[in-house]
């Protein structure tokens, strides 16, 4: 799933005709590059940032929403500050389509390798971070065809001042809107609380290459009509309203993979039940390969309850296997995600997909999910049943399936 989007150069050709006289000179020819992007106001250019892969854009709540990734390096060994970041329109480059501050760089700027700084923004010579990019558009015309980056660093100048420098960085044609759309990955009915945002910016290295599988995945829980988590001891799986629910195909294909046996966990124990590798992150799983290289990926299953085997062909809508708790995970639930074919669970980019229909009842923000656990119970509002169709659901939400 990686693409290299190189940044914009000038091509460099010598040419030699036999019709004319060679002087020995070099000929520069232009290449047919409709824009250049604004020279740095340094010597040279001393910040590297890309882009590896662009998903689809996709339909979410009242808007178009596009997520991808942007490394930043530091290639100078004077330090740099990240303070801003603007998104520009590559033909409309009067006025940026989205401008991202300090306080969004603070919240997803990651800098793997657990660098231990006080300001994750701030990049010695060396440092690299990754900056987990989310664009939303209010309509699917409003989606340029290619962009470009802006980006704002501050430096300390040999005089104790300080000098901003805005770098034009990272040009990146965008994909059509996405069309792909599927079935549920469970067929009960009755209220599903998800969590789609906490997976954004979850990387994986497979075999050396890095990939961001879970840039689309989302945790399923079915809960009982009160809103409730469990009945009884939330210690224990088996209370869980969701455990045990049956795990369906979201589209006809071929079982690719499937990992069974591993023990579950205690929900909200400080151990998990086996140590956390790359076997067993999913827990037991069932991987199907549904055409087009695309991987539908089943998570944290419950052991000795997968029915299909590698090579069976499934239908849409066919039992895999039951909802449990294996792997990284703290309490039962489905993790489910569509991923580039890869040869392992977790080893391709993550897409984007629509869901065919459902209801939604209410949308949660991040600090509101642990006292969702603490207190057992997500609330539910009188809000009225507003119906989707074709639309992936972002956030933290309550959707109703009938």
């Amino acid at each position: 799933m990686k693409n290299s989007i190189p940044l914009l150069l000038l091509l460099f050709v010598v040419s030699c005709k036999k019709e004319r006289p060679s002087t020995g000179a070099m000929e520069v020819l232009e290449s047919p590059i409709s824009k250049r992007l604004e020279k740095v106001d340094l010597p040279t250019e001393v910040i590297q940032a890309e882009v590896e892969f662009v998903s689809n854009p996709v339909n979410t709540n009242k808007s178009i929403i596009l997520r991808y990734e942007l490394s930043v390096n530091n290639n100078f060994k004077i330090p740099f500050t990240l303070q801003k970041i603007e998104v520009y329109d590559f033909e409309k480059s009067n006025a940026p389509i989205s401008t991202l501050d300090s306080t969004y760089i603070d919240m997803n700027f990651d800098r793997p390798g657990g660098v231990d700084v006080d300001d994750m923004k701030y990049l010695k010579g060396n440092d690299f971070g990754v900056l987990n990019m989310q664009l939303s558009f209010s309509e699917a015309s409003l989606v340029p065809k290619k962009i470009y980056h802006k980006l704002y660093f501050k430096r300390l100048k040999g005089n104790g001042e300080f000098a901003v420098h805005p770098m034009e960085v990272a040009p990146v044609e965008i994909p059509t809107l996405n069309t792909l759309t599927i079935g549920f990955p469970f067929q009960d009915k009755g209220l599903w609380f998800y969590e789609t945002d906490s997976h954004q910016g979850a990387r994986q290295i497979t075999e050396g290459r890095l990939t961001y599988p879970q840039r689309f995945a989302v945790d399923w829980m079915l809960l009982n009509p009160d809103g409730s988590f469990a009945k009884g001891n939330m210690k224990k799986n088996s209370d869980w309203k969701t455990y045990g629910v049956p795990i369906i195909a979201v589209a006809d294909g071929q079982v690719a993979y499937t990992k069974d046996n591993i023990k579950e966990n205690i929900p909200f124990s400080e151990e998990m039940a086996v140590r956390m590798t790359h076997e067993t992150l999913g827990g037991n799983y069932v991987v199907l390969d549904i055409g087009n290289s695309i991987h539908a990926s089943y998570g944290h299953l419950q052991p000795n309850s997968i029915r299909v085997k590698i090579g069976d062909k499934v239908k849409k809508g066919q039992v895999l296997g039951l909802l449990g708790n294996s792997g990284n995970s703290d309490c039962p639930h489905l993790h489910f995600q569509l991923e580039t074919k890869s040869n392992s669970f977790f080893g391709g980019e993550g897409i984007p997909y629509h869901f065919e229909n459902f209801i939604t009842w209410n949308h949660f923000s991040e600090d509101e999910i642990s006292v969702f656990y603490q207190n057992n119970r997500v609330p539910k509002s009188d809000d009225i049943e507003i119906v989707k169709k074709n639309e992936y659901p972002i956030g933290y939400g309550l959707i109703k399936i009938k």
